[in-house]
């Protein structure tokens, strides 16, 4: 009967106030990145500008990612965890903080910058207008012109927060995934 009794092993606990505790900072640390690049007036458009949105998105996911997961691990599964449950720490944290991130981004161009659109616009076609064909230029025109809709920023929203969030889930719960030692009596 020895065999049965798990009393000594913490139940798996579950992941959830973890990954929104987790993503709604990691979704507030998105929107204050924003909000400087946007008072910075960083160029989106321009490849240093791209190399500051996306190196900011994967180190503040990252970091998130890693202490929603160490959390989850060390505080409330018993210093063990798969890295399936990991995966999903990582992923749902990230998403949350996308998530967030899009709607700040809506508030953003269509409360107080309605103009921030077309500013974009502007620096899209002088970093690329010459070396695009005609036909990829007017199909990011018409990509810009969406954005502001809130059908299209939620959809973005939520393929970026699925595509970011398995990505970074992917890297931090491979690092990050630690099984219980078996002890073979």
């Amino acid at each position: 009967m020895d065999s049965l009794d798990n009393s000594s092993q913490p139940m798996s606990a579950p992941i959830w106030t973890t990954a929104l505790t987790y993503g709604a900072y990691c979704g507030g640390v998105f929107v204050v990145s924003s909000l400087l690049m946007y008072l910075a007036s960083v160029n989106l458009m321009s490849l240093s500008g791209v190399a500051i949105l996306y190196g900011s998105i994967f180190a503040i996911g990252s970091t998130f990612a890693v202490l929603a997961i160490r959390h989850q691990r060390d505080h409330l599964d018993g210093g063990n965890i798969s890295y399936g449950k990991a995966l999903l720490v990582g992923l749902v944290t990230v998403f949350i903080g996308v998530v967030i991130s899009g709607f700040w981004n809506y508030i953003l161009i269509n409360f107080i910058d309605p103009n921030y659109i077309a500013v974009m616009k502007e620096q899209f076609m002088d970093a690329w207008g010459e070396n695009m064909p005609q036909e990829a230029l007017e199909q990011a025109m018409e990509g810009f012109e969406k954005s502001g809709e809130l059908v299209s920023t939620l959809k973005s929203s939520l393929f970026g927060g699925i595509f970011f969030g398995l990505i970074i889930g992917l890297i931090t719960a491979a690092f990050l995934k630690k099984q219980p030692e078996i002890s073979i009596r």
